[in-house]
């Protein structure tokens, strides 16, 4: 028994493009995140979960910008950061030791706000929370 020449094709054709359509979705999948400055300054050379996001500044917003990952603790975004604010060199707040919590997300939608703390004397660190949120150690 032969197949014919012309249900070989359409199955070779079906195959490819049922692995093109699975390589495009798994290739594809990311998380995108669109961040606000409100650190109250410019911040340059910007890099989050190193991607290097450039110069942003203060009160301004990025466009939404694709990660394959996003990693976070609990619902607080929890990704490294670093930046320029001031000709001095700030990077991110390690607020958390502990990592029951910690997840990735590799999909979604997210606005998040990069803040600075200070409550160190002489030392900032930047931090992320959610678009016009309050993380647990600031006043309310």
């Amino acid at each position: 028994m032969t197949i014919p020449k012309q249900k070989k094709t359409t199955f070779f054709i079906i195959t490819l493009l049922s692995i093109i359509v699975l390589c495009s979705f798994i290739n594809f999948r990311s998380i995108h995140v669109k961040f606000h400055n409100k650190t109250g300054e410019d911040i340059d050379s910007l890099v989050i979960a190193g991607t290097l996001i450039g110069n942003l500044k203060n009160g301004s917003s990025t466009e939404y910008i694709n990660f394959k990952q996003f990693e976070f603790d609990g619902s607080i975004p929890y990704e490294q950061i670093s930046g320029i604010i001031s000709h001095k060199k700030v990077n991110q707040l390690n607020w958390s030791w502990c990592s029951t919590e910690r997840n990735t997300q590799s999909k979604g939608s997210f606005i998040f706000d990069l803040k600075k703390d200070t409550r160190i004397k002489d030392t900032s660190y930047l931090y992320l929370v959610a678009h016009n949120q309050k993380i647990f150690w600031e006043e309310n």
